[in-house]
């Protein structure tokens, strides 16, 4: 039974931490100079800590007395020395310290030749590798050398372990939050009954197309209607201010300015359906859109000296939307729609006259 030492570490995990049966092979190497000990059935794991070294090495620290830097390279042909430590309680060694490494994920298991080419360079003494490899291949008999290797599957049984006991927490990475528009505050208004009206009349529709007869039913389809406040900004620096209502349709999808806000009606009391999750313009795409949008060619002069006197000429100078210091935000508005009663149900879009999936 490993002994249990107290203290905590935070692990963050990709996946589920389960505890699995510990596996365990005989020595393929034994010698009274040196003894390699291979553990585990080394197969690769999909789902390994990640970083796999930062957590091994706080849970040495956890575990293991003394854990310092090794006085010796690093680094040895993909194997690194995570610390030397006066003993780990989960091996036992006649030696008075361990030298443990790691070995990283890679494509190709871990040959003999590249441990004997480890060994080469690594100091005399006692070896604890953690592989994330797996082991295909055997270690040469080295004079003065202890090696013990763990597997993938070793490696993952002790960090699964340590979180068990409560020595590591795992906990599934927290999700990124959508990306704000730059410079640009979107809030959310409190909702706001209205509806557009609707440019189309259903049974003139219907007609028109042959299909007289066919029931439908009124719904409300749902979309937003945002207050943009800010500034155009001259091609001198002039700010001119003003305020503008953008009316986005994500069935259509598409973002439009709406200029007589009048029309706007109480909605009645119907149902209501919601789009596509994935139909909403995204924030990023929104703040392009706006400016793009409430970009202006108005006209400007200046004078130009010839021989003849002076010239006055018109043209047209830009003005763009400065979204620095702009305010946006939604209403919930809605679109008049009817649910089409064909042997599959269709939505009538009572602004654009086109047909949706219900």
């Amino acid at each position: 039974m490993r002994e249990a030492i107290s203290g905590k570490h935070t692990l963050h995990t990709g996946c589920r931490t389960e505890r699995t049966a510990p596996t365990r092979s005989k020595p393929l190497i034994e010698n009274r100079a040196g003894r390699v000990v291979f553990l585990g059935s080394l197969q690769s794991h999909e789902c390994a800590p990640i970083p796999v070294d930062e957590t091994l090495r706080d849970l040495l620290g956890i575990r293991t007395v003394n854990l310092r830097p090794s006085k010796f390279h690093s680094e040895v042909h993909g194997f690194s020395c995570l610390g030397v430590a006066d003993s780990v309680p989960d091996i036992t060694s006649q030696y008075e310290e361990v030298f443990i490494w790691h070995a990283s994920h890679g494509i190709l298991p871990i040959t003999g030749s590249e441990l004997t080419r480890w060994a080469l360079d690594a100091p005399m003494g006692f070896h604890w590798i953690l592989s994330e490899r797996p082991v295909e291949g055997e270690l040469e008999k080295m004079e003065s050398m202890e090696v013990v290797i763990w597997g993938p599957e070793d490696v993952s049984h002790w960090l699964g372990e340590a979180v068990l006991m409560g020595e590591l927490v795992a906990k599934a990475p927290e999700e990124e939050s959508p990306p704000q528009a730059p410079n640009v505050r979107i809030l959310e208004n409190s909702p706001l009954h209205r509806s557009l009206p609707p440019l189309i009349d259903p049974s003139s529709w219907l007609s028109q197309r042959g299909m007289e007869g066919i029931g439908y039913s009124p719904v409300l389809l749902e979309a937003r209607l945002w207050t943009v406040t800010g500034h155009l900004r001259g091609p001198n620096g002039e700010l001119d201010s003003g305020t503008w209502s953008l009316f986005e349709d994500p069935w259509s999808p598409s973002l439009s300015i709406l200029e007589d806000l009048e029309t706007l009606q109480q909605a009645p009391d119907l149902r209501k359906l919601e789009p596509k999750s994935d139909t909403w313009i995204s924030q990023d795409r929104f703040s392009d859109e706006v400016g793009k949008l409430l970009e202006v060619r108005r006209k400007g002069s200046y004078e130009e000296s010839n021989i003849s006197g002076s010239v006055r000429s018109i043209i047209l100078q830009r003005w763009t939307f400065s979204s620095d210091d702009a305010d946006i935000y939604f209403s919930p508005i809605n679109i008049p729609g009817w649910i089409i009663h064909f042997e599959t149900n269709k939505i009538l879009h009572g602004r654009n006259g086109r047909l949706y999936e219900s």
